[in-house]
């Protein structure tokens, strides 16, 4: 069974993108708030297939630091990032650090369902 870690520092945004990974498949669900505990449950259960909200502080920095840690650990690593940020230039900043793809909140559901159907 293939795990999805789903990264954000909301329990709501969690919640609300754990609901539709479940609606895409069967999935071992593991999540993370921070930076730290991202990284640490990346490297100790290796998933998948990440989801990872780019603004996890007052700075986004947080999340382009796990994406870029992700991308060092496995090159190959599927990180979908999602953000409320909308610039072409940070979408592109993502796509090039490694991202497989940059979903901006708000998105409908069919979006990532469809991203996690292509990445299964």
């Amino acid at each position: 069974m293939k795990k999805v870690l789903i990264v954000d520092d909301s329990s709501y945004m969690r919640m609300f993108v754990k609901k539709i990974v479940k609606k895409g498949g069967t999935y071992i669900m593991l999540e993370a708030s921070t930076k730290d505990e991202a990284i640490e449950t990346f490297n100790s259960a290796n998933p998948e297939i990440v989801i990872l909200d780019l603004n996890m502080s007052e700075l986004r920095k947080d999340g382009i630091d796990v994406l870029t840690e992700i991308m060092r650990i496995n090159p190959e690593a599927v990180v979908i990032v999602i953000s409320a940020v909308g610039y072409e230039d940070v979408k592109d900043e993502c796509l090039e650090l490694g991202a497989k793809s940059y979903l901006k909140k708000p998105f409908e559901t069919e979006e990532l369902l469809q991203l996690l159907e292509k990445y299964k």
